[in-house]
Formats: structure tokens, C-alpha cells, sequence
């Protein structure tokens, strides 16, 4: 499902959100807020294990994801929801590799910035989140996509942002050892 817009608008009533954070304060925020942009589909889920769950088995055409996001019932310790957006993005057999995700942070220390966009995020958000800005961050996502670079150890968006028609747009790769290369997801 792609996003659609006119104007300055979005219309998200065909994209299903899934909203993956700890605090049921943030997830009803988050829905009430999609529900308002015109989203009619919001799934939510309190730790990875649910998230998982239903990026399997429901329609996740776009993915809202704290970084503090416990692991839950599947077992192990010291994931978050940096990693489970790295696994996303990682698993090349993975149905939603490529849909637009949103990371939310309650710190947004410069550190965490950084391992968040370096997981493949599109963009990160310090909480609280203004409605205004989170609605901006999802108009620039359907208007502005950004190529998917991908090496060894990252898949996602190309990190760095451009204008239209700025020099030095990205281009195609070579594919050497530890260089980027441009995937065409579209």
C-alpha cells in the first residue's frame, strides 16, 4: 500500500499503522491522532512479541515504534525497538522490509538519535510528540521517499536528506566490499 496525497494532505485511510510502545498513554495518543489524520486501521502492540505477531498476521503498512519497546513473551533480554526495526529492515524475506517507520524516543540523546537512524528508520521523534510534527513527518515521508541503500550491516533509507533538484542526489553504487548500493523498492 503506498501513501497517497493532493496538496498539502495525506490520505491515509487504506494504510494500516501499527503503533508499537510500552506506555497505553502513547498508543492511545498515537491512535487517536492517526484516527484524526483519516487512518481507519490501528493496530497496537505493548512489546516486540505482539509487534511481530501482528506484522505476520494483519495488514502493517506503516509502523510507529519506541525505542524503549520491551521484548515481551518471546524470550531473550536486551532488545528494544531499535532492534526490532534493525531485524525489519535486515530480513531480506521480511513482507514490511521497506514501509515507512517512525521512532519515537523519550530522550532523544544524540547517541540514540543515531542508533535509531542507523537501524533504518525514516525518522525519529522525541516524545512528547506535537500533532502537528508527527502529521508533517508523514506528509514528508509520502512526499519526499528517500532510496533504500544496503550493505552488510544496514538497509534503509538513505540517512541523508535532500531537496529536490539539490546537487549531489544520490546515485546508483558500485557494489564493492562495504560500499552502498541504491535498491530500487518501487
Amino acid at each position: 500500500m503506498s501513501l497517497k496525497f493532493s496538496g498539502s494532505s495525506v490520505n491515509l485511510s487504506k494504510i494500516g499503522f501499527l503503533v508499537a510502545d510500552p506506555s497505553e498513554l502513547y498508543r492511545e495518543l498515537f491512535r487517536r491522532l492517526l484516527h484524526g489524520f483519516g487512518a481507519k486501521t490501528v493496530h497496537e502492540a505493548a512489546d516486540i512479541a505482539t509487534a511481530r505477531r501482528i506484522m505476520k498476521d494483519r495488514q502493517v503498512d506503516f509502523l510507529i515504534c519506541a525505542a524503549d519497546l520491551p521484548r515481551g513473551h518471546d524470550g531473550g533480554t536486551g532488545a528494544d525497538g531499535i532492534e526490532l526495526v534493525r531485524g525489519i529492515r535486515l530480513d531480506a524475506q521480511h513482507k514490511q522490509r521497506t514501509i515507512p517507520i517512525i521512532i519515537t524516543m523519550g530522550t532523544a540523546r544524540r547517541i540514540s538519535v543515531g542508533q535509531a537512524r542507523d537501524s533504518g528508520a525514516n525518522f525519529v521523534l522525541s516524545k512528547p510528540v506535537s500533532s502537528t510534527v508527527f502529521y508533517d513527518r508523514i506528509v514528508w515521508i509520502a512526499r519526499s521517499p528517500r532510496p533504500f541503500w544496503e550493505n552488510d550491516t544496514y538497509f534503509g533509507p538513505d540517512r541523508r536528506f535532500r531537496e529536490p533538484g539539490q546537487k549531489g542526489a544520490p546515485k546508483r553504487r558500485r557494489a564493492d566490499k562495504g560500499a552502498l548500493e541504491v535498491v530500487d523498492v518501487g
